[in-house]
């Protein structure tokens, strides 16, 4: 037998990653198999899957899998957990909570506590309502600013995040260009129609205000993720002042979407970190302390709107567990703790600092096509084929290696790439995921994807 026949076939990087993860997640291979007969639902990763994990039981900044892997979270619940995973305080609360009743036909007293925590977050939110989601919460705020002005017309910008419901769900269409945003609804079962009472915007691009200004008499309101969660960049203040401007100028009803942001970027989210007040603000995710929630706060004459739907400019609103014990026990407790304890924020945002200033600095030193972007305690790595400058999504392929290297070595990142830090994370976590990273972007380099 000749050296060409005993010669092997190289098993490369990726390949290894994946046959080590194989045969660590058996019972979680199983549970998606068996989960796919009765349950639907997946979310798309980019690129190269990642095996399916199930969680067995979390804590702190980590989670185990079925399996009894260990892994160190960054997507925290997609942004909820700012205390971390099962912090006492939150238990103890919904423990408490439990042995009074979990869920109530009358208002219990602890709303009024946690309405004051809301007010607390910023000058304008002078009158609180209590639903169930942020889907919800964004859907009120759209349906006040409609009664409110007699306008159908809402503005949203492209690649924003609003929740589940038709109007939230118009993006741009391929091939859009700032100048020319053509809106297509995400998947199925939308009526084209919605796309009429839409003007969709370039985000952070001067062209938003022009069009905003000639378009403004049909415009009810502006909705607006301050800090979109797909693309978390620090500088847009100014953008944010800009739309506050205009909508001032033209009396157009202003809504921040502060469902990821909202006691995240700091106690007043991201009004209180650029100094901009909206009219009317939703909030859920921080605000509900891990349980499901949704708020809508803004200004007195604004909120109006919720009240007696059958009057002139009433809205209809509601729901079975709209402010349930539960959620509210919960989202006290959090919020009381974040209220009191500034010096979180500061831990967060220092550890995100380090960990994207440490990864862009070895990325630009080894010359990879990637970096992280980052505003606050909210971060994303982003691949690009060519200049940093210009992110697309050419790097699938690398992307889906990187992330998959990333859980193969203990550190997970969700299929939608959006990572947090929490109150829980230490240095030595912000260390241990640099050292991650830099052997994973060696791995991806190795098979020749970067």
């Amino acid at each position: 037998m000749n050296a060409q026949a005993l010669r092997k076939p190289r098993i490369s990087r990726l390949e290894e990653a994946q046959a080590d993860l194989h045969a660590r997640t058996q019972r979680s291979r199983k549970m998606a198999a068996d989960r796919s007969e009765v349950i639907n639902g997946a979310m798309a990763a980019s690129g190269i899957a990642p095996p399916p994990i199930f969680i067995a039981d979390n804590q702190g900044a980590t989670f185990t899998d079925l399996d009894g892997n260990s892994y160190l979270d960054t997507c925290m619940g997609f942004g909820v957990h700012v205390l971390g995973h099962r912090p006492k305080v939150v238990a103890d609360a919904i423990k408490a909570q439990a042995d009074k009743g979990w869920h109530f036909s009358l208002r219990g007293a602890d709303k009024l506590a946690y309405a004051h925590r809301i007010q607390a977050a910023s000058p304008t939110n002078q009158r609180v309502v209590l639903a169930n989601t942020g889907t919800e919460a964004t859907l009120y705020a759209i349906r006040a600013a409609r009664a409110l002005t007699g306008k159908s017309k809402i503005a949203l910008f492209d690649i924003s995040y609003h929740g589940a419901h038709d109007t939230a769900l118009v993006w741009a269409a391929p091939g859009s260009t700032p100048e020319q945003v053509v809106p297509m609804t995400l998947g199925h079962g939308i009526p084209a129609a919605v796309t009429d009472d839409v003007l969709l915007l370039p985000y952070r691009h001067p062209l938003a205000i022009a069009q905003i200004r000639a378009q403004a008499h049909e415009l009810a309101a502006i909705l607006v993720e301050p800090v979109q969660g797909s693309n978390p960049q620090g500088d847009v203040g100014q953008f944010l002042a800009e739309l506050r401007a205009v909508c001032d100028e033209f009396g157009i009803i202003l809504i921040f979407d502060e469902v990821l942001t909202g006691f995240r970027l700091g106690y007043q989210g991201a009004q209180g970190k650029f100094g901009i007040a909206a009219d009317i603000s939703t909030y859920g995710k921080v605000a509900g302390g891990g349980l499901p929630i949704g708020v809508v706060a803004g200004k007195a004459d604004l909120m109006a709107a919720f009240g007696d739907f059958t009057v002139a400019k009433g809205i209809f609103f509601g729901g079975t567990f709209s402010g349930n014990p539960m959620s509210i026990a919960a989202g006290l407790a959090a919020l009381s703790e974040l209220q009191s304890r500034p010096d979180i924020y500061a831990h967060v945002d220092r550890l995100t600092a380090k960990v994207t200033q440490g990864f862009n600095a070895h990325a630009e030193a080894n010359n990879y096509p990637a970096r992280i972007v980052s505003c606050g305690s909210m971060w994303q790595v982003f691949f690009q084929s060519e200049a940093l400058s210009s992110f697309d999504y050419a790097g699938k392929e690398a992307e889906g290696a990187f992330y998959l290297h990333c859980l193969s070595k203990g550190l997970f990142i969700h299929a939608t790439h959006r990572c947090f830090f929490s109150a829980a994370h230490t240095e030595a976590d912000a260390d241990f995921m640099l050292d991650v990273f830099a052997q994973s972007l060696a791995a991806t380099r190795e098979d020749g994807l970067i």
